[in-house]
């Protein structure tokens, strides 16, 4: 009998002899967590009626906030109000970090496990589903000569079906611990393109996000090291993933019709497989990332030396941060090299740290110059 038969006979017989101790047990009361209030405040609840101590970790209180426990093991607290956004958080028992077991909405990440809330303003957001027409998000497996099938998202803007046009593409990364689908479940970058060309903001594009992690650690960024994974990045991006996807999907090969663009460790990547590849891509975005002056000297010396043809070239470098982002002092670094080398871009400094809060306000302000 094969596994799957013999779990069927055994789901069979439980439904035909369920046993006394599991048809007496009750299942608790569903709980409902979070709840966003009117007035934006958020009560967060987690059952736990063994534990001695539940917080939860927000990214819109600093440090972590005590719940309290009733008489039933139910642990609640109510914090905010906050600002509109959508933010991360997580609740620590007894030491351990845990995603909201209530919640249905995570955040895609290979390391912490979070949860996401909402909390709207009095309009809706940017990156909120609005009623606009709408693409689709397709979930593929690329060919990778170094990593055999590997994932990747692909998104196809509203009329994609309906034409034989060739699309501009964008190349999203996500940062560290990220994965394929954090630019999509947390980015949103679906929501906020459709809802930028409904308002004539925005031009209709394709946007591939891949797995960024190169599986060989994440060297500090400061030193030449990074480079290196930098470097193996942008070997699968050019060697496998555009292959396939240019493959799969209408997409134009003009290079001005190309750009590439991530947060955190996927900046610095697509600055090196953007600066690697003028020939390919016009147009380059960094959130909350950059390249330390020796990475840009050892590997891209003739852009430094030629900024006049360097310049032709490129489109559109752009480059952010927020002020209380721990990167804050490097990506303010690689701004002033840019400038003394006299190589164009546009930069952005926000409030805010290393959040997708940012990344997602990043992506905004780009995805209105692209293409362009």
């Amino acid at each position: 009998m094969t596994p799957r038969l013999l779990l069927a006979a055994v789901a069979a017989y439980c439904l035909a002899f369920p046993s006394s101790v599991s048809a007496q047990r009750p299942r608790p009361a569903q709980i409902e967590s979070p709840v966003v209030h009117p007035d934006r405040t958020v009560t967060f609840q987690f059952r736990a009626p063994n534990a001695k101590k539940v917080e939860v970790s927000t990214q819109f209180t600093r440090g972590n906030q005590e719940l309290k426990p009733d008489t039933n093991g139910l642990w609640s607290v109510t914090l905010g109000p906050a600002k509109p956004n959508l933010y991360p958080y997580n609740f620590i028992v007894d030491g351990v970090s845990v995603a909201d077991p209530n919640n249905l909405h995570l955040f895609p990440n290979e390391r912490f496990k979070s949860s996401l809330v909402d909390i709207p303003g009095e309009q809706p957001a940017i990156y909120a589903a609005q009623n606009v027409p709408h693409g689709e998000v397709r979930y593929c497996y690329y060919p990778s000569p170094r990593f055999g099938m590997r994932p990747l998202l692909v998104y196809t803007p509203p009329g994609y079906q309906n034409t034989t046009e060739k699309y501009p593409v964008l190349y999203l990364v996500s940062g560290t611990t990220d994965t394929e689908e954090t630019w999509f479940k947390v980015g949103r970058v679906n929501f906020i393109l459709e809802n930028l060309i409904a308002q004539k903001k925005a031009v209709p594009m394709v946007v591939v996000m891949p797995y960024g992690n190169m599986m060989s650690g994440t060297p500090d960024p400061t030193t030449l090291q990074a480079a290196e994974m930098y470097q193996a990045f942008t070997e699968e991006l050019v060697g496998a993933i555009m292959p396939y996807v240019e493959g799969q999907f209408r997409l134009s090969p003009d290079r001005t019709r190309r750009a590439i663009a991530g947060f955190s460790r996927g900046g610095g990547q697509s600055l090196f497989a953007g600066f690697s590849n003028l020939d390919k891509f016009a147009w380059i975005g960094s959130y909350s990332a950059y390249l330390t002056p020796e990475v840009f000297n050892k590997y891209f010396t003739p852009l430094a030396e030629a900024p006049e043809t360097t310049n032709r070239q490129l489109r559109l470098l752009w480059v952010g941060v927020g002020r209380e982002d721990f990167l804050y002092r490097q990506a303010v670094t690689f701004d002033e090299y840019l400038k003394e080398k006299k190589i164009e871009h546009q930069s952005l400094v926000t409030e805010g740290g290393h959040t997708w809060m940012n990344a997602r306000h990043y992506l905004t302000e780009t995805l209105q110059l692209f293409f362009k």
